[in-house]
């Protein structure tokens, strides 16, 4: 069955509603945003003054150990390698979050689609050149804000990843995505720096 991408943001979709606290409200409101554009190659508009600080931080720590990427250069870098090898596509299941005056945390199952020759770099056995396979892995992330609601860092620790080949009928494109996700962008606030 293909995933529906519009569920992508479901668990802020429901903790939104109950949050009654202004920063609190603007941080997952940021998270919001930042994934719809995040999943549609739209990572220009995530790296602006409006919603992420001027020297951002990201760590990854999976399972081939970690990668610190610090700086805006280093993180709008990061972000074209995603969309240049069209790894961008994730969708998020059975998301938790936690909200606090911190930052925010979430646990999910990630399912991110790559073309077999992205695959093949990972180790994956590919048959197919032209198939996109899909990485099934459990994410614990944990992201920090600064008093002004800007995004300041993201740490994302990855479990043992499985793949799967994707069935053509299933496989999501960025384009397809970004197509689905630009009227909840476009209805999405962007709550940075706090009035």
């Amino acid at each position: 069955m293909k995933l529906d991408i519009t569920k992508l943001t479901q668990a802020a979709d429901r903790l939104l509603p109950t949050l009654s606290d202004r920063r609190h409200i603007a941080m997952i409101s940021n998270y919001r945003r930042h994934a719809l554009l995040e999943v549609s190659g739209r990572y220009e508009e995530i790296l602006t003054p409006q919603m992420t600080v001027e020297e951002p931080e990201y760590w990854s720590h999976t399972v081939g150990g970690s990668i610190n990427f610090k700086g805006m250069k280093a993180i709008h870098s990061l972000y074209k390698f995603l969309v240049d090898e069209d790894i961008c596509v994730q969708m998020l299941e059975n998301e938790r979050l936690m909200v606090n005056d911190w930052g925010f945390s979430s646990f999910s199952t990630f399912q991110t689609f790559y073309p077999a020759r992205y695959a093949m770099t990972q180790g994956v056995p590919v048959d197919d050149l032209d198939a996109v396979y899909i990485q099934t892995c459990d994410k614990a992330m944990f992201w920090h804000y600064d008093e002004r609601n800007l995004l300041q860092n993201e740490i994302v620790w990855a479990g043992a990843p499985t793949y799967r080949k994707c069935p053509a009928a299933e496989v999501l494109t960025r384009e397809e995505c970004a197509a689905l996700l630009a009227p909840l962008v476009d209805r999405a606030p962007v709550h940075g720096i706090a009035a």
